[in-house]
């Protein structure tokens, strides 16, 4: 009896393995053998499931940027509710792989100009995504300051050996002023 598979299960498998591969190694570290290496498969059955690199790493930038990921809450699980849990755990999450995303954002990037980045829709769906969460977490007109001082305050933390606390960080971020939506001030 032949084996019955959940081929879109086995395709999110494949991408969530080939994330911290991508993070280990960069955009540009492996190619698609080396990928499938390291996942534990073969070079054919990778390309089964997605034809090229590209499209692997976009699977891998959709699961990186699922709310539960970005959270780090099991999926289907509540994003945490207050304001500074859910900044604090946003960043404690990104706080785990910060060097290694880094590294793998400027590997992406590298030889691009700035309008190839500006329309890379990989770029632009991660960017999307974290300023989303941001504009629920602070409202609209800080969501980009929120932003700033998220990444900046990581890459802070990361260059100081973790002498910043992900608290402090959060602080920056709470003493925003708020603002709700649809507020005109």
């Amino acid at each position: 009896m032949p084996k019955i598979i959940d081929h879109e299960a086995y395709r999110l498998e494949l991408a969530t393995k080939a994330v911290d591969v991508f993070i280990e190694h960069g955009y540009n570290g492996l190619g698609m053998r080396g990928i499938a290496d390291a996942i534990g498969v073969s070079k054919s059955a990778l390309y089964h499931y997605f034809p090229s690199k590209q499209e692997l790493f976009s699977a891998c930038t959709e699961i990186i940027t699922q709310p539960s990921n970005l959270y780090g809450v099991a999926e289907g699980e509540a994003v945490p509710a207050a304001k500074d849990e859910a900044i604090a755990a946003m960043i404690g999450v990104l706080d785990n792989r910060f060097q290694g995303e880094m590294a793998l954002l400027l590997d992406y990037v590298r030889g691009k100009n700035a309008g190839e980045v500006a329309g890379d829709p990989l770029m632009n769906k991660a960017n999307a995504q974290y300023l989303l969460e941001m504009q629920n977490m602070v409202g609209e007109p800080q969501a980009n300051q929120a932003m700033a001082l998220m990444l900046g305050g990581l890459l802070m933390r990361m260059l100081s050996g973790k002498q910043i606390g992900i608290d402090e960080i959060t602080s920056w971020i709470t003493a925003l002023p708020s603002q709700e939506k649809g507020s005109d001030d």
